[in-house]
């Protein structure tokens, strides 16, 4: 996967970089949620969470403010970014009211049902990514 910015392909714009590599992060919080669930008679095991939504909103910002270009990767970058140009993830120790008699913070309803969410958001993003990229064929095939 390219960083975001990165020069690639000129036929795919910043947004398109930030929508596949929120893919890539979906599945990262996919991957957390069956180890949460996967260890929930784990005694002690603590929940973790992975938020990368805040960070992608900021990296998608507001059309009316302008994005700086940048030539080096130690210059400044958009918001939500990493130095790099990549969207950065947080990850965390769920912070949880309810904790089992074994210390275990798990609650697999609430990760099963986070799953269910994260799944419908990666299919949303992967049919808007074919829909962008029919639109381009089409434009390219001069409406044929």
């Amino acid at each position: 996967m390219r960083k975001i910015g990165s020069s690639g392909s000129f036929l795919f714009t910043e947004g398109t970089d930030i929508l596949e590599k929120s893919l890539d992060l979906r599945m990262d919080r996919h991957t957390l949620n069956v180890q949460n669930i996967s260890l929930s008679q784990l005694p002690g095991y603590r929940a973790m969470g992975f938020d990368f939504e805040s960070q992608l909103q900021a990296a998608i910002g507001n059309s009316d403010q302008l994005r700086m270009k940048t030539t080096d990767v130690r210059q400044m970058r958009s918001a939500g970014l990493d130095a790099s140009g990549g969207l950065k993830a947080d990850l965390f120790v769920k912070p949880t009211e309810i904790i089992g008699n074994d210390g275990n913070t798990v609650d697999e309803d609430a990760e099963r049902a986070e799953m269910m969410e994260n799944q419908i958001l990666f299919n949303a993003t992967v049919e808007y990514i074919k829909r962008q990229q029919s639109l381009l064929k089409y434009a390219m095939n001069s409406g044929r």
